[in-house]
């Protein structure tokens, strides 16, 4: 194995990028969804004139809760492996968000074998997941003519970014550590504006979805015995 990454060592330009522009890009994360999410807050309220036909707190609350629940949609049950892509993928990079985060000040402590190949082996996952679904945007007709530039630039990084992942988990290249950080940091200035910022809205989605089908009487779904 070789030897471990002295940290003391890196290069002027590397120094800058993990332990000042990185996090620099994430301030300007912060702020650029603070304006998103205050327009958001500032556009009218839907209101039902209707009178309530269910209980609108536990519908709030079923709706959150359906994206841990694949057995409650047709569609992620017929495809359930689909869910599971989605499951491992989001989590991945949940995941190299906070290396990206903890490695510079807590390098030393996570040179042990189990927080290496746990990094390795998700983000290798995450990667193989990136190329199929980058695979499947390019040959199936149907992604295809929904897809934007902006989708095969962001899985085309994304991949990319897993995959330095995996060798930047050990600690010992400089050249990992730098692309690994170099996409992380490019990342936190880039999302804001791409479709992957999607998930600022996802949160007021299930809010207001389950508080409109909650006041109809049809969120949470109702058993029927024998159905």
């Amino acid at each position: 194995m070789s030897a471990t990454l002295n940290w003391h060592e890196l290069s002027p330009f590397t120094h800058f990028l993990v332990h000042t522009l990185h996090y620099f890009a994430l301030g300007f994360m912060i702020l650029a969804y603070t304006i998103k999410i205050r327009s958001i807050l500032k556009k009218p309220v839907a209101m039902e004139g209707t009178p309530a036909r269910g209980d609108h707190g536990k519908a709030i609350r079923y709706s959150f809760l359906l994206l841990a629940r694949p057995d409650e949609m047709e569609s992620t049950r017929r495809h359930w492996f689909r869910w599971l892509e989605f499951a491992v993928f989001h989590i991945a990079m949940a995941m190299g968000i906070a290396v990206a985060f903890t490695m510079p000040w807590a390098h030393a402590s996570m040179l042990s074998p189990f927080v290496i190949h746990g990094q390795q082996i998700v983000f290798a996952l995450a990667a193989l997941i990136g190329l199929s679904r980058l695979v499947r945007r390019v040959f199936d007709p149907a992604m295809r003519a929904i897809s934007t530039p902006d989708d095969y630039f962001c899985l085309v990084l994304l991949t990319a970014w897993m995959v330095s992942g995996v060798f930047n988990a050990p600690q010992t290249s400089a050249f990992w550590l730098l692309g690994y950080f170099s996409l992380a940091t490019f990342f936190l200035f880039y999302v804001p504006f791409s479709k992957i910022s999607h998930y600022i809205c996802w949160p007021f989605l299930r809010f207001y979805m389950g508080r409109h089908f909650g006041h109809r009487g049809v969120y949470p779904k109702k058993r029927i015995a024998g159905a």
